[in-house]
């Protein structure tokens, strides 16, 4: 008897990996500087603590109705310590900086 032991297709692999990528925020701070998606300042605003980037803040505005949910998104994106693949925030900069999924995979070592 013959048994075939099924392997996930590389595009469900590639999914898995991007869904449980994250980085520090510190490090995707200093990586979106160096690939000049962010600015200095915004990279240090981007650092924990108490401030965002301008271009997060935008999005933000941009993307999300409503003023309680705009707080709430800000609240949410502040009190982060990790920047997560799959983030919504980050897919929405990757598109405003025209950011491939490769490049993006890339940074968190993700293999295509």
């Amino acid at each position: 008897m013959i048994i075939k032991i099924r392997q996930p297709d590389p595009a469900t692999l590639l999914a898995e990996a991007r869904a449980a990528a994250s980085m520090s925020r510190l490090n995707f701070a200093k990586l979106a500087l160096r690939e000049g998606w962010i600015t200095s300042a915004e990279a240090k605003a981007w650092v924990p603590g108490n401030a965002l980037p301008q271009i997060v803040t935008d999005i933000i505005a941009q993307h999300i109705e409503g003023a309680d949910k705009q707080d709430i998104a800000e609240i949410n994106a502040l009190g982060q310590t990790v920047v997560n693949r799959n983030d919504l925030l980050l897919r929405l900069l990757m598109m405003s900086k025209k950011v491939t999924d490769a490049q993006m995979d890339a940074h968190f070592g993700i293999a295509g």
